[in-house]
């Protein structure tokens, strides 16, 4: 797997609509916050990815980056990450500071992304960023 592979397009119109139902709580330390909503099972399924080990909706804050770290293979981290954007920037991106590698993860995308290896987020603009992260086994 590369460290970041755009999958295909996804209709994330009614996600966009729902999200202003949406109540999102800090997860705490640099990681922004964080929401289970009502339609997120749904859109999960939606997009095909195979046995589903967790999904989360995830809100940074502008100018909020998350530092360099890498996510633990374990648990409710198992299995292949998913990331669909919802709500981005071009100044917001994913980077991978050992592999000389930073993309941005544009909205209404299906994106893989290695997230066991050093990687961060930078966050440069004035919105929230708002993604879905999937965990699953295709």
């Amino acid at each position: 797997m590369n460290l970041c592979t755009k999958i295909r397009q996804v209709d994330i119109s009614k996600a966009l609509g729902d999200l202003a139902l949406t109540t999102f709580v800090d997860s705490g330390g640099t990681n922004g916050h964080v929401a289970q909503p009502w339609w997120l099972d749904g859109f999960v399924a939606s997009l095909d990815l195979g046995r589903v080990n967790h999904a989360i909706v995830r809100k940074l804050p502008a100018f909020q980056g998350i530092p360099p770290h890498i996510d633990p293979a374990t648990g409710l981290n198992a299995g292949r990450r998913y990331h669909v954007p919802l709500v981005t920037h071009p100044d917001v991106t994913m980077r991978w500071p050992e592999d000389g590698e930073e993309h941005h993860l544009e909205a209404g995308w299906l994106y893989e992304v290695d997230y066991m290896k050093l990687h961060e987020i930078v966050h440069r603009a004035p919105i929230d960023r708002i993604h879905v992260q999937v965990n699953a086994w295709p």
